[in-house]
């Protein structure tokens, strides 16, 4: 193993400020894209519609953020990544006073349409952010600290959410943005720098259209297979498309995804070890959600007690594992991540127990989430970050939705005759799925592997002079 390499004095306070900014509009955006689960029966109740309706209030979120980050990565190399993150904070928090005072169904999917489009503009900002902004020895801390904020947000956030509905009423959800939303803004405009470098002059259009058309057709392809056998024409249709993407892609000066990006080593392992982490994490909270709701017949809030342990873990080793990647590289850090996790899952598979299991998950996750994100951007140069970190962004997003589809499928053997769920059917079908899921666990242990070392380490996507000042 090489040398721990030095990881230097702490962070200058602008930085530190601007790393805060970034872990909370990553908070913001990620506590929103999960939450609405936990409200489902209140919008039924109060605005009078039925289950199919509302289920937009969460699918109409998931499809236009998943079309819009690739191109919203764009926008940031052509009009400044500040520029883009302060506009998409702000048409955030428009979509969620849109929703919080949302008279009826329609307007509160509107608002959760343009909540989608604020969360694509800030999402890929973030990763290019933290490579402008923090030195490349002091990255992966930075990242973890990011990292351990999508953890928490991403279950408590049904905590969060059943507690408020409970109390206050369900657009109290979307209202309580804005002072985070508000926050976040003031805090990237003091700790950013004003001029930063950008890169290209427009977007390739063509491109766009291909890259929306192709990436909307499969994450809706993989929501509707998750309900029904519904979903295999639009993911057939979805991924021609994004052949006919790359194939465009290839010659263009201006290109939306340079064809050369996936030549980088550390770029293309990690991009795909990012994939495999979602699929793990999507489903076995699926897992987890049926096992809690459908058979022992609890509620989404206590489904979001039962995945607490994933997240405090998670929360509390991001930081830690960002802090190992400084020093040692992030292939031995990912590989224990993964280890963790298929630890977790094989326990799970073995045991009635939530709380242990997903404790282990929870570690595993919080392992891997920030030095993925530092490999993926590691050997990039600048002019790349962005589109690097939108890749990464659109692929975890279609990975969330392809384990749903997945594992969905397997516990859809579980189903009983008259609706609901056949407990002894399901122990088995959960079985099979957690066996998979371990099985792709250990495939990401392996694959850690083929991340370059730390000796071929190159801090190509610092640029000199650029990094926030020390104030």
């Amino acid at each position: 193993m090489a040398n721990p390499a030095p990881t230097g004095d702490p962070l200058p306070r602008r930085t530190a400020a601007a790393v805060f900014a970034l872990s909370l509009a990553s908070f913001v955006v990620m506590v929103d894209s999960t939450v609405v689960q936990v409200m489902l029966p209140a919008l039924m109740a109060e605005l009078g519609a039925g289950l199919a309706g509302v289920l937009w209030v969460a699918n109409g979120f998931t499809l236009v953020y998943g079309v819009l980050l690739l191109p919203a990565a764009r926008l940031g190399d052509v009009h400044g990544r500040r520029n883009v993150l302060v506009v998409g904070l702000a048409v955030f928090l428009v979509g969620s006073l849109v929703c919080g005072a949302a008279p009826a169904l329609p307007p509160l999917v509107l608002g959760r349409v343009v909540q989608a489009v604020g969360g694509a503009l800030i999402v890929p900002q973030v990763l290019g952010m933290i490579a402008l902004a923090v030195p490349g020895h002091r990255r992966g801390l930075a990242f973890g600290f990011v990292s351990a904020s999508m953890a928490l947000a991403a279950v408590v956030g049904p905590v969060l959410g059943g507690a408020v509905v409970s109390f206050a009423g369900w657009r109290w959800v979307f209202l309580a943005n804005a002072p985070g939303c508000a926050l976040a803004v003031a805090a990237v405009l003091w700790a950013s720098p004003g001029r930063e470098p950008r890169h290209g002059r427009e977007l390739d259009a063509v491109g766009t259209l291909l890259a929306m058309g192709g990436l909307g057709a499969v994450v809706y392809g993989c929501v509707a297979a998750g309900r029904s056998a519904g979903g295999a024409v639009p993911a057939a249709v979805g991924a021609v498309l994004l052949v006919v993407f790359v194939l465009w892609e290839r010659d263009r000066p201006e290109a939306l995804v340079p064809v050369r990006l996936f030549g980088v080593r550390a770029f293309s392992v990690a991009l795909w070890l990012g994939v495999l982490q979602f699929v793990l994490m999507s489903g076995l909270m699926l897992v987890v959600a049926l096992e809690v709701q459908a058979v022992r017949g609890g509620t989404a809030f206590e489904t979001g007690l039962a995945l607490l342990p994933m997240a405090v873990l998670a929360g509390v080793a991001s930081p830690f594992a960002g802090h190992a990647t400084d020093r040692w590289g992030g292939r031995p850090v990912i590989t224990c991540g993964f280890l963790a996790v298929g630890t977790g899952v094989a326990w799970a598979a073995a045991v009635p127990s939530l709380v242990g299991p997903l404790a282990v998950v929870g570690l595993g996750v919080g392992l891997l989430m920030g030095p993925i994100s530092t490999e993926v951007v590691r050997d990039l140069p600048e002019r790349l970050v962005n589109t690097g970190s939108g890749v990464l962004a659109t692929g975890r997003q279609v990975a969330g939705a392809l384990g749903v589809a997945v594992v969905g499928a397997v516990l859809q053997t579980a189903a009983a005759a008259g609706g609901g769920v056949d407990p002894v059917r399901f122990a088995a079908a959960e079985r099979v799925a957690l066996v998979l899921l371990g099985v792709l666990a250990a495939v990401g242990a392996v694959g850690a592997w083929f991340l370059p070392g730390r000796s071929g380490r190159e801090d190509r996507a610092v640029v000199p002079g650029r990094a926030v000042g020390s104030g």
